[in-house]
């Protein structure tokens, strides 16, 4: 599966395209992820290229996978604020019982977010302040 979702996500397509057909074409691919498939996706994840990241990232939303938040915080760290803006949108879907202890023990992506406040546009600014204010909780 990890191939066909590879294969998808490389498309040359229209934004239009993307929207309206292949993500949904990319989210009936990541249902279908073994462990070994996301096992291959967290070890290459770092090697596609922005667009394709762009559109892995827009899928991830399951709020169920552990997976996915390991996949989204790795790429918390590509130097791309679009990119960065769209992992903590994914991230803000996560705002249950997973993703709260998986953002606890990895304080590095409220630091991260914290860090980058200041570089924010208007939209990212407030995604950033409403992620860290549900993500932050001290001794939860």
């Amino acid at each position: 599966m990890y191939s066909e979702l590879d294969h998808l996500l490389k498309q040359d397509v229209t934004a239009d395209s993307w929207y309206d057909d292949g993500f949904l074409m990319a989210l009936d691919i990541l249902e279908k992820f073994s462990d070994e498939d996301w096992k291959k996706l967290c070890e290459e994840v770092l090697t596609k290229d922005l667009e394709w990241q762009k559109k892995l990232v827009y899928c991830l939303d399951d709020q169920l996978k552990e997976e996915e938040l390991i996949v989204i915080s790795k790429l918390l760290c590509v130097n791309d604020r679009e990119l960065f803006e769209m992992c903590l949108d994914s991230l803000r879907s996560f705002d249950n019982e997973l993703g709260h202890s998986f953002v606890k023990n990895n304080p590095q992506i409220i630091q991260i977010a914290k860090a980058r406040v200041k570089e924010m546009g208007v939209v990212g600014k407030v995604i950033l302040e409403k992620f860290i204010s549900t993500f932050d909780k001290k001794d939860e």
